[in-house]
């Protein structure tokens, strides 16, 4: 499977308790990059939980990185109806990444009032994406990260059933029993490892998976660059045009929040997107 992807796979023997463990690991594994001559560095790591299982080796995790020109997204990942899940993950080899894990670890210990409920690690990162200051460059960390469809890279497999499809990157398992957990892993391995594994390997032709996450950069593109035409428009608009300029800026401040908090909801991003281009 790596072989196939031509990139590095480390495992974590570590117990991974929930708020520290994880962000330690992957903070001391951007450490070590960031050490490295820039032409030596990885440009992005991926995290992936344990409780996880590749079904398509064909797709390349690469498919789901932004393009070039779009250089301040550092953090992808996916929601459920809890908010992030931080089991699949994408992160760029950045200060900004360092700074983002050591704040999540040090989050439990810093904030003990804070009640991180049953997921410490998620609500502890999430609480840290969540700030608009403070952070790298004192600008926070919620504009930086971005939600994708979670289908496209983590897809969940319920106890009623798969929610993805044939030609999915993978299959995650998580809120289960431990029990529910190994029973469901175990048919899964069975199913890949026979025959009928290879009815799960479809070629990213196929997938359908490269016309989506250009689809979903392109429309994140056109966000970002209204968000920014619309307020320098803003800025140079006369004081007797009050009005339009509230009724601008009210529009801005939905579309931010639709890219930084709902963008895995690429309808939703398209409709605010129109709602702002109507009012010029």
């Amino acid at each position: 499977m790596i072989r196939s992807w031509n990139e590095r796979f480390k495992v974590t023997s570590d117990t991974v308790i929930a708020g520290t463990t994880q962000c330690i690991f992957c903070g001391k594994g951007y450490c070590l990059e960031l050490a490295k001559p820039v032409e030596q560095r990885q440009d992005w790591l991926m995290w992936v939980d344990a409780d996880s299982i590749i079904l398509n080796p064909a797709i390349p995790p690469t498919i789901f990185l932004p393009p070039t020109d779009i250089s301040d997204i550092h953090f992808i990942a996916s929601k459920d109806q809890n908010g992030l899940n931080n089991g699949i993950v994408f992160l760029r080899v950045h200060p900004w990444t360092v700074s983002m894990l050591l704040e999540t670890a040090g989050n439990p210990l810093f904030h003990p009032e804070i009640d991180l409920g049953w997921s410490a690690d998620q609500t502890s990162m999430a609480n840290v994406l969540a700030k608009e200051e403070g952070g790298f460059d004192g600008t926070g960390y919620k504009r930086h990260g971005i939600y994708m469809p979670r289908i496209f890279f983590n897809a969940y497999q319920f106890g009623h059933g798969f929610e993805g499809d044939k030609g999915n990157l993978l299959v995650h398992l998580p809120g289960m029993t431990y029990t529910e957990k190994w029973d469901h892993m175990g048919r899964w391995l069975d199913i890949l490892e026979g025959e009928g594994g290879r009815e799960w390997e479809v070629s990213l032709e196929e997938s359908g998976y490269e016309n989506k996450t250009i689809s979903f950069w392109n429309v994140v593109r056109d966000v970002k660059r209204e968000i920014q035409e619309t307020e320098s428009a803003i800025g140079s608009m006369a004081e007797p045009m009050a009005e339009p300029k509230a009724a601008k800026r009210d529009a801005v401040n939905k579309l931010k929040k639709v890219l930084w908090e709902e963008a895995d909801d690429v309808d939703l991003m398209r409709r605010r997107l129109s709602e702002l281009v109507s009012l010029k």
